[in-house]
């Protein structure tokens, strides 16, 4: 994203909430994880037996990364109640997400306009490289 897709410059949220917003992607993050994870169990069962060792070693490393955001979502989400009543301007570090629809989701969560990029066949969080 570039400064002129979230031009929100007066956007600003408490730190509670923008913790909060933040604890729910991280969530998301470990769900997708957890997915990934069980995709991988599947895929052994289809590999020859010289090919599984090395990903078994995969499916404990995507554990190990759902165990760690699971962590720092609990620890975001206890800070988030903890923080005293601050905001923040967060139109700034919002344009510095690369991926679309995740600036536009915790954008719209912060109290920005709805950007439409979680919406039809284009959706999600794709960013080609």
């Amino acid at each position: 994203m570039d400064g002129s897709d979230l031009d929100e410059s007066a956007l600003k949220a408490t730190i509670a909430d923008t913790l909060d917003v933040l604890s729910w992607e991280i969530e998301l993050a470990a769900a997708r994880s957890i997915y990934l994870d069980s995709v991988i169990g599947q895929m052994i069962g289809l590999l020859p037996e010289e090919r599984k060792a090395e990903f078994l070693e995969s499916m404990h490393t995507v554990d190990l990364l759902s165990q760690q955001l699971t962590g720092l979502s609990a620890f975001t989400r206890k800070m988030s109640g903890d923080v005293p009543d601050v905001s923040a301007q967060v139109h700034t570090a919002l344009n510095q997400i690369s991926l679309g629809a995740l600036a536009d989701r915790m954008g719209v969560a912060l109290g920005a306009d709805e950007k439409g990029l979680n919406d039809g066949d284009g959706a999600g969080d794709l960013d080609l490289f």
